[in-house]
């Protein structure tokens, strides 16, 4: 009887065990057929596999600020342009019928650079330099005294500039060159010589194409003094300026 009654089963209690009524036959249940994990039956926000939301996933890699899409970018190519300025000391002297005469004192100075690289790292510019001392002290046989006026060392020529990975640089000038003196109302020129600046500084990019250093120079110039029968005269300058350069 009891077979029969769970083969024609009206309700669940009609059947054994934790088999229920589906169309007058006792069968098993589903959810015990497929029998979830716990895992499953826990919401999506609360599961430990779930991913996090948006929210509260970890940032992304702090990058660094990318570098503009310029092949020359604090790099020494293309156009140059470097002008500096500084001071220093300077002093030209000259023999003449056996007395000497030597002209020195603290001189300012400045350069103007204008060129192009020839490779990356390799100037090529054409370069104005001077030395202008004021009131500088005069020597001769045995005497010396400041003197009123002034003295300008012009220079011209091309230079040549080699920088360093670290951005350090040398430049050499090769130069035609002519002094200058004016004291009160008179004045007076020498002849074109020649002359030459080195130079070693050290530059730090302080924009895509800009630099500002600092730099010394070792100068020298000979001049043959107008007139017939003229001395020479020697000048030797070393000096240190501030320049910007643009490449």
């Amino acid at each position: 009887m009891a077979a029969r009654a769970e083969e024609g089963c009206s309700k669940d209690l009609d059947c054994k065990g934790e088999r229920i009524c589906i169309q007058r036959q006792c069968v098993e249940p589903p959810d015990k057929a497929t029998d979830p994990s716990p895992q499953a039956a826990v919401p999506t926000s609360y599961r430990t596999d779930a991913p996090p939301p948006p929210d509260s996933r970890p940032p992304d890699p702090v990058r660094g600020p990318l570098k503009p899409n310029d092949p020359t970018y604090r790099r020494h190519l293309g156009a140059f342009i470097r002008p500096d300025v500084g001071f220093g000391y300077v002093a030209m002297s000259a023999s003449s019928g056996g007395t000497d005469v030597t002209i020195s004192g603290l001189a300012g100075t400045f350069g103007f650079a204008v060129g192009g690289a020839l490779s990356e790292n390799s100037i090529l510019a054409f370069h104005l330099w001077d030395t202008v001392m004021s009131n500088p002290t005069v020597s001769s046989g045995g005497f010396s005294g400041p003197a009123n006026g002034d003295v300008t060392l012009f220079a011209v020529g091309p230079e040549y500039t080699a920088y360093s990975q670290q951005n350090f640089y040398f430049s050499f000038s090769p130069s035609l060159t002519r002094a200058h003196a004016a004291s009160g109302g008179s004045s007076g020129d020498t002849d074109w010589g020649f002359g030459m600046r080195a130079a070693v500084g050290k530059e730090w990019w302080v924009a895509d194409h800009w630099g500002l250093g600092v730099v010394g120079h070792l100068s020298a110039s000979w001049n043959k003094d107008s007139g017939s029968n003229s001395p020479t005269w020697t000048t030797w300058g070393a000096t240190i300026a501030f320049s910007a350069t643009y490449n």
